[in-house]
């Protein structure tokens, strides 16, 4: 009997398709994925159980035809497909840094801290439909940059220093809204989502000439003026504050902690969780386009804007204020508000890369090559999306069932086992508390964090092995 709604199937399953060349890798490639998937933080050889799976594992990733690209392409397409059964996503591109200890930046890369590591650009999908459930990982590439960056002068980059450079590393934002886009035609709906590096004329224009929608928050104070006038020109910030606040509504606002490096602690400051009031407000605009910049570019752009700011906050804490651009109508209150979620969703490219790091420990994978660590990242990918969905279904408030999560066995072994009781008709939230309580979550500290999570799903799927063996199946025939 194979297993339902189970993560682990998902995550394994996909690389039946894979094309690898010989029927021996993608076997090798379904049997490393399903037991990565049951001990996603676990060290390589205890996760994959035998001598003979880790040496049979090391050789798969080091195999000269087997490439991360062919493996993304397997992801692409599968996630195309999911995508497309729920017809409405989002796509939350974003970029982190992968760093590695182990490793010599010659052979792996320079990150900005002179560190070795690389930068990985991703485009994760989630299904817009209520619970924001990520679907996978349908475009992602690696920088990898042969000696440190260094700069000549200190402050930001200048757009017309940036638009000299042959080699531009922000052309990763444009291949993801690119790939993206193809893959995802047809969907119903698809909504690009981005933070403050997004926000660029040239790609503004170029996700638009494609036929897709957008959400970007606001970077540059760039010159504007409210569409269909004939106004001088100001600047986007201007127009905003001069905007009087439609509605408001309490929002909640995760922890953020200060860093060690001092730019992003002015950009994003340290704060404490709380609930903060927010007024909401929107207007058409049109902007110019940048001097250095020439046709076939047009020479200006219709947008809308809107700008979610707080009156009031609390003492010593940071005042929220949000600029973002759109091609998403504004004209109601439940137009702008839903433009406002869908931006508030881009944290989940946060969690997600929390998930590939810390709930996956990719960071610790301390292979000795470029090309093995690359393909063992695409082997953990779709994990990295199962652990954040079960985080996420974890922290939410939606009402869907618990074998949205879990299987209709592992909710018969929970109630066995755990010391979480379940409802009769219990919620995938309830399903995933009871999970984190057998890994020894307390209640009252909270929502259950990776670790907690990882091993109370580590004991459900010893004890649903076990159960298994009893029965007569094998563990990789789950």
């Amino acid at each position: 009997m194979k297993l339902r709604n189970d993560g682990v199937a998902r995550c394994s399953s996909l690389w039946n398709r894979a094309d690898l060349g010989d029927p021996r890798r993608t076997r090798r490639a379904v049997l490393t994925a399903r037991r990565m998937a049951r001990r996603p933080r676990a060290p390589l050889p205890a996760a994959l159980g035998t001598d003979a799976a880790v040496q049979g594992t090391y050789r798969f990733v080091n195999n000269s035809r087997v490439d991360f690209g062919t493996l993304m392409a397997v992801q692409g397409e599968m996630t195309r497909q999911r995508a497309e059964e729920c017809g409405d996503v989002l796509v939350l591109h974003d970029t982190t840094d992968c760093t590695f200890a182990h490793l010599d930046p010659e052979e792996i890369g320079y990150l900005n801290t002179k560190k070795a590591g690389f930068r990985l650009h991703g485009s994760l999908v989630v299904d817009a439909r209520g619970w924001r459930r990520p679907i996978g990982v349908v475009s992602a590439e690696t920088v990898h940059r042969a000696k440190p960056r260094r700069r000549k002068k200190k402050g930001k980059v200048s757009g017309p220093e940036t638009a000299r450079w042959k080699d531009k590393e922000f052309a990763r934002w444009r291949r993801g809204i690119e790939v993206s886009q193809a893959r995802l035609a047809g969907c119903a709906n698809v909504v690009h989502v981005a933070d403050r590096e997004s926000d660029s004329y040239e790609l503004m224009d170029a996700t638009m000439k494609l036929g897709g929608r957008f959400v970007f928050r606001v970077r540059v104070d760039r010159r504007g003026r409210p569409a269909h006038s004939n106004e001088d020109w100001s600047t986007v910030t201007q127009i905003a504050r001069q905007l009087e606040g439609s509605f408001e509504r309490e929002v909640p606002l995760s922890p953020r902690k200060a860093t060690s490096a001092p730019m992003k602690n002015r950009v994003h400051p340290p704060r404490r969780a709380r609930m903060a009031r927010l007024r909401f407000a929107a207007t058409p605009i049109e902007v110019p386009r940048p001097w250095y910049l020439y046709d076939p570019i047009p020479k200006t752009l219709r947008l809308n804007l809107v700008h979610v700011f707080e009156d009031d906050p609390p003492e010593g804490e940071p005042a929220v204020e949000w600029l973002l651009y759109t091609t998403e109508p504004v004209d109601t209150a439940v137009a702008v508000e839903r433009v406002v979620d869908v931006y508030r969703t881009r944290w989940l490219s946060e969690e997600f890369h929390a998930a590939l790091k810390g709930g996956c420990a990719f960071e610790s994978r301390e292979f000795e090559s470029r090309h093995a660590l690359l393909n063992i990242l695409a082997l953990t990918l779709p994990i990295a999306c199962e652990v954040l969905a079960l985080r996420s279904a974890a922290r939410s408030d939606d009402r869907r069932p618990a074998t949205a999560v879990l299987t209709a066995r592992q909710l018969r072994i929970l109630r066995q086992i755990g010391h979480h009781p379940l409802s009769k008709s219990p919620t995938a939230s309830e399903a995933i508390l009871a999970v984190a309580a057998l890994g020894g979550h307390l209640k009252r500290n909270g929502s259950p964090g990776w670790k907690v999570i990882s091993r109370g799903m580590t004991e459900l799927l010893t004890y649903e092995a076990a159960a298994a063996r009893r029965a007569g199946q094998e563990l990789d025939d789950l």
